[in-house]
């Protein structure tokens, strides 16, 4: 641990981000460097820089020591508050399920990123200022669902992931409720989370597979120079072409919904994706670690575009299917627990 830590400290400071610089990448049987497998996409950097920060890109020697200091502390602290948790639910009668807990997050962080954000332009590390017309959408309290006597910045067609604009119909639920989207893995971007945070590659001579365990969504893109489908044809997750620039995958991607906005986090939604190009670059710097960049263009939503930087690490194991049931049954009940409620201030 102690090696690991140096190394990453001398990492941080000559602002480097391969493992080894004499790294070689294997290649599979069409030459391609190999990507094939599952990654895991933990990282616990912050999307957007904190203000302390300023400008700087990279953190310095102690501020590594301390982030790592408190991933091990947090660690503990979970195992703690899940032992409590669960000692709660079988010995007090409760109707908390405990159905979230920590068997379906991962925590780890073999290849940590020393970056003081994930944003790494602009050069503060915040999101770009919008333009006029580019509508934020901010999503109620979780613990108010329904919207109900709140006056959030919300407006249909509703692209915040979590929360409602009413509970009046399924249209004015987020899209993760409605288990269309998930903001950590459909942009079709990719940020990072500790649920289901597990993404797998599959490369053959002419394709690229994508498949991101939470979302259940796959995402299938050509190498062999096709164009990009018609302007007319849009999906959530757009119209992706891939090629090799040397040792690095690129895909870019255009002609998205534009009920998709271009950032959509759990909270917040920014603009609208319909005009964005998204360009990803996946590049293997070690035998169990990768970088993946992301680079967001909007004009139409943005004063300027926005790149990010995130650590991917190999994970020995397998995805499982995401088949979303929360979301089926409870958008359900939700739906009828809103026309009870009506029913009863009616009576009343």
């Amino acid at each position: 641990m102690a090696t690991g830590l140096l190394f990453w400290c001398a990492i941080g400071l000559m602002q480097a981000w391969a493992v080894e610089d004499a790294y070689v990448v294997p290649h599979d049987e069409f030459g391609y460097p190999d990507l094939n497998g599952v990654w895991n996409f933990n990282d616990s950097t912050p999307f957007e820089r904190p203000d302390r920060f300023g400008d700087r890109e990279f953190l310095n020697a102690e501020e590594l020591k301390q982030k790592q200091a408190r991933l091990d502390s947090s660690e503990e602290r979970r195992s703690q508050r899940e032992s409590n948790v669960s000692q709660r639910v079988m010995e007090v009668p409760t109707d908390d399920t405990g159905a979230y807990n920590l068997f379906w997050s991962y925590f780890d962080e073999p290849f940590p990123n020393p970056r003081t954000s994930m944003i790494i332009y602009p050069a503060d590390g915040k999101i770009p200022a919008t333009r006029k017309d580019a509508v934020t959408q901010l999503s109620p309290p979780p613990s108010n669902p329904c919207n109900s006597g709140q006056g959030v910045i919300v407006d249909r067609p509703v692209k915040i992931a979590f929360g409602a604009l009413t509970c009046n119909r399924p249209e004015d639920f987020g899209l993760a409720s409605r288990c269309l989207l998930f903001a950590q893995s459909t942009g079709p971007y990719i940020r990072a989370n500790s649920y289901n945070n597990n993404i797998q590659f599959v490369i053959t001579r002419d394709h690229v597979m994508l498949y991101t365990e939470l979302g259940n969504d796959p995402r299938i893109i050509p190498l062999d120079g096709r164009p990009f489908l018609n302007r007319r044809i849009e999906t959530w997750t757009g119209s992706s072409r891939g090629h090799w620039e040397g040792e690095t995958l690129v895909v870019e991607t255009r002609h998205f919904n534009p009920k998709m906005a271009s950032i959509y986090m759990r909270s917040r939604a920014y603009g609208s994706a319909e005009n964005m190009v998204l360009t990803e670059r996946f590049t293997r710097v070690g035998d169990n670690a990768m970088v993946y960049e992301f680079t967001i263009d909007d004009p139409v939503t943005f004063m300027d575009r926005l790149t990010a930087v995130m650590h991917f690490s190999r994970l020995q194991a397998p995805i499982y299917e995401f088949a979303c049931h929360e979301g089926n049954y409870a958008l359900t009940n939700m739906l009828r627990g809103a026309r009870l409620e009506e029913l009863r201030r009616e009576t009343n």
